[in-house]
């Protein structure tokens, strides 16, 4: 029997990252979850592996009872909803508080695999129990029964009220608790061993240790994939050679971070956490290598570098994001594809050749030429460098502005502006006009669409545009009105003196991500007289400067990386306005 995907879960665009691929990751995860373990039987008759204690592949960890009650009073807390807890409270004691239970230990469900050529995964789940007799009354409390099993020490039935029952085990202070008696039927290993970790690190995560899934489980996994791939790769019926190419080249290079992943992979975790010290919350996803592994050494390539535009990053602003990264080698490949189908298209657009055009008739043009000679020597580099930023304030008109750090991009604007000039001679919606002003050594262009919507109207003004131009290093672009030109030469002064004062010191990353959420709400709601219902509980919770603040960012580790989701106390004090507002609602029905 043979296991098969859909190729479409792990194989993704052509402009898929390396942190875009994680969804594939998951994929591989659940994959893992139902491999199988095909040398086990062996490896039982040779070893004592039958005695060693039992590690999950995948763990779903809730750090403690106390903890998370603590999290919850303190969201209220922010809230100004402190009796909302005495609703929690009053439902904790119908259920004797838990008694019996330590709460202040880790639990949660483990996940390992049956035996046999396609096993299925065994969920088990895992509570810290003090008073064995003082939970079976809590058990009963909750309208279930725990009898013990006659004959069996430490071993009961769980008997719900409706539905199947289930078979629980104590050891080391636990129970473990299975869905038929063959899956607690093995000596578990310490949830504190594996889930203390986890449980140091994050209130509530999902991981899956790579490290201890079997060899025999991964090699299987990867056959899977690259069959699945194979058949994916195939070339498709009236598919242009180029895209072709380009599509599987993207395929192989994902292809081969799935294979490093599953061969030397140690460990996948998606965490959240509440730091009432620092009064925010995170939510992290942390992959890690086996150390000084082919896969270690890939995610090393993908470091960050210092940025040409450090100095113009701005957290203050509405939006603010940046990225300076190292390409991996086997990633330009695929962007070396890409621009060269890019290049291809272009010239047979300019041309007015249609989609099916064979190659050799579409005629070359030197200013596609030099746009795409640019990007390539860019991408050969390697260093993908660049910033944009959204500037204004809720009630005025805004402007977007940024720039790009590229090679030759002097070359690159002028074939640009030549591009986009002949481009609007045939298309009426767009109306390029070159050099309307000037910067040093930058001439700007303006590029207008002949119809705007509504919502740039709205945001960037009646007579809003797409400004471009280059100097030597980087090619700078704004949107917006008036303000447009001024706003982008302020941006290019920063970078300009920050880059003449020295290099900048400090943690890289490769990627960052800052939004002011109360302006963006206000944005949103600038056309209406009363901002909606939710709108007004946001904009309540955020009144406190800087507690508004989303960041996300990508950052390496040893041998690995991590990509982390941080809000400041509005968005607690938010969840908090929102959930005691159910609440309230549900009272009053």
């Amino acid at each position: 029997m043979q296991l098969t995907i859909d190729p479409s879960f792990v194989f993704c665009s052509p402009k898929t990252s390396l942190i875009q691929r994680l969804s594939g990751v998951f994929t591989i995860v659940a994959l893992l979850t139902v491999g199988a373990r095909l040398s086990q039987a062996q490896e039982s008759a040779d070893s004592d592996s039958d005695t060693a204690p039992a590690f999950p592949v995948v763990t779903v960890c809730v750090a403690s009872v106390d903890r998370i009650m603590d999290n919850i009073a303190y969201v209220f807390g922010e809230a100004e909803r402190p009796e909302v807890m005495d609703l929690i409270g009053a439902g904790l004691a119908n259920v004797r508080d838990l008694k019996g239970l330590d709460r202040t230990k880790p639990g949660g469900l483990m996940i390992f695999l049956s035996e046999g050529l396609v096993p299925l995964p065994i969920p088990v789940g895992f509570l810290p129990v003090k008073d064995i007799g003082e939970f079976g009354q809590t058990v009963t409390s909750a309208g279930a029964q725990l009898k013990p099993v006659p004959g069996e020490e430490d071993h009961y039935e769980l008997i719900p009220r409706r539905g199947p029952t289930s078979f629980v085990v104590i050891q080391n202070g636990y129970a473990f608790i299975g869905q038929n008696e063959e899956s607690i039927d093995r000596t578990f290993a310490s949830p504190e061993e594996f889930a203390g970790p986890l449980a140091a690190r994050y209130d509530i995560c999902a991981s899956a240790n790579l490290r201890k899934t079997p060899k025999a489980v991964r090699d299987l996994v990867l056959l899977t994939v690259k069959n699945s791939a194979q058949a994916s790769m195939q070339r498709r019926d009236d598919e242009p050679e180029a895209v072709y190419n380009l599509r599987r080249s993207q395929s192989e290079s994902n292809l081969r971070f799935v294979e490093h992943l599953l061969r030397d992979g140690e460990e996948l975790t998606l965490g959240f956490k509440v730091d009432q010290i620092a009064r925010n919350a995170s939510l992290e996803l942390v992959v890690k290598a086996m150390p000084n592994s082919a896969f270690a050494k890939e995610l090393k390539e993908g470091i960050a570098r210092p940025s040409y535009f450090a100095a113009a990053i701005d957290e203050s602003v509405p939006l603010s994001a940046s990225m300076s990264v190292l390409m991996a080698k086997r990633d330009r490949k695929t962007m070396l594809d890409l621009f060269n189908l890019g290049e291809q298209e272009s010239n047979r657009n300019l041309a007015g050749l249609p989609k099916d055009a064979a190659v050799e008739d579409i005629p070359g043009q030197q200013s596609t030429q030099d746009l795409f000679n640019s990007l390539r020597e860019t991408i050969k580099e390697g260093h993908l460098d660049g910033f944009v930023q959204f500037f204004g304030e809720p009630g005025e008109k805004f402007v977007v502005a940024g720039g790009v750090k590229i090679i030759n991009a002097g070359a690159f604007g002028s074939g640009l502006s030549d591009v986009l000039e002949k481009a609007s001679r045939t298309n009426a919606d767009m109306n390029v006009e070159l050099g309307v002003d000037s910067y040093g050594d930058i001439v700007l262009h303006r590029l207008v669409g002949n119809q705007q919507r509504a919502r740039d109207k709205r945001l960037f003004g009646e007579n809003s545009a797409l400004y471009f131009g280059t100097d030597n290093q980087a090619l700078w672009f704004a949107v917006g009105g008036d303000d447009a030109i001024p706003t982008l030469r302020a941006a290019i002064d920063r970078v300009n003196s920050g880059n003449d004062a020295g290099p900048r010191r400090g943690e890289l990353a490769p990627f960052q991500l800052v939004i002011n959420m109360s302006e963006w709400i206000q944005i949103n709601q600038s056309d209406r007289d009363q901002p909606g219902r939710f709108a007004a509980q946001a904009l309540q919770a955020f009144e406190v400067d800087d507690s508004d603040i989303l960041r996300a960012d990508a950052r390496s580790l040893k041998d690995g990386f991590r990509v982390r989701i941080q809000v400041e106390n509005g968005f607690l004090k938010l969840l908090g306005l929102l959930i005691a507002g159910r609440i309230d609602s549900n009272q009053d029905l």
